[in-house]
């Protein structure tokens, strides 16, 4: 470490030194950890003030002022040398550019896939997290617990039906004291996951939502009809350890119409254009009405 001189006071030092452990090189040389201490002991003295709110001596470096002359030793070309490429502004080169000729990292052969586009994303959530919600009141466990409750609870976070996230997996970490009967539905689970809730006496349930239906079940607002909530397909389960299976439709899910009703609608749908036709074509033509029945 670099020494420093100290000319007044070498004896004071000597004897804070020895009783913190310390040893001085010489009665007028300290180094660099000894001039922390006592920087330390002078700012304990000090009565704090806003006044008198400062940095530690060090804290703060001053920056290097280039091209003032060759006494600073960053004088005239300030370290850069004579001309060329590197000398001029804005001359840094890429990493990885060799000249122009093809880098060593395009050179090397290709190995394994990427499919970042399409890789299904989850939002992680452990079990002793979800017992601390659980605990603390923001989650009622007499209710059934589905990835908006979670969502809206603050529980899971960077989980968003514009992101690519597919839904929430539920991890193991605190599965030896996770101790809550709960009625859950996620996107995937671990296997430490699923048997701590079924010895809690919970249920749960992996459930499938493609884009739409995930935006339906966090932001039903947005819908005045509410879509089809449809099975997984067989090219994602095929690929998963724990399968998913199709959700529950939502309450005010109005299924489309039976192959017989469609037909009944049909009909009555043309007697009304027949009807219309016949109105604009003889324009006195009258429909009898029937009385009603009172």
């Amino acid at each position: 470490m670099m020494a420093l001189c100290l000319k007044r006071g070498a004896s004071y030092w000597k004897h804070l030194f020895s009783s913190k452990g310390l040893t001085l090189q010489s009665s007028n040389y300290v180094t660099d950890k000894e001039i922390a201490l006592r920087n330390i002991v002078n700012n304990s003295k000090m009565e704090v003030r806003l006044n008198t709110l400062q940095d530690m001596t060090g804290a703060r470096k001053k920056k290097r002022r280039v091209g003032r002359g060759p006494g600073t030793s960053k004088g005239k070309t300030s370290g850069r040398g004579h001309k060329g490429q590197k000398a001029r502004s804005g001359g840094a080169i890429p990493k990885g550019f060799e000249g122009g000729q093809t880098p060593y990292y395009k050179r090397l052969k290709k190995h394994g896939t990427k499919n970042a586009l399409f890789r299904r994303l989850y939002a992680p959530l452990n079990l002793n997290r979800l017992q601390f919600w659980i605990d603390t009141g923001r989650i009622d466990v007499s209710k059934k617990i589905t990835m908006k409750t979670l969502r809206d609870s603050g529980c899971v976070h960077n989980f968003s039906s514009k992101k690519n996230c597919h839904g929430v997996k539920l991890l193991g970490d605190g599965a030896s004291w996770f101790a809550a009967p709960v009625d859950i539905e996620v996107s995937q689970a671990s296997k430490t996951a699923q048997e701590a809730i079924k010895k809690a006496g919970g249920t749960i349930k992996l459930v499938y939502y493609n884009r739409i239906g995930m935006r339906s079940l966090l932001k039903p607002h947005k819908f005045t009809k509410m879509p089809y909530l449809s099975p997984p397909p067989d090219k994602i389960n095929r690929k998963l350890r724990y399968k998913m299976t199709q959700p529950d439709q939502h309450p005010n899910y109005i299924p489309p119409p039976t192959p017989e009703e469609a037909a009944e609608k049909e009909e009555e749908f043309e007697k009304v254009r027949t009807v219309e036709r016949l109105k604009k074509k003889h324009k006195r033509f009258k429909i009898k009405e029937e009385p009603l029945g009172l």
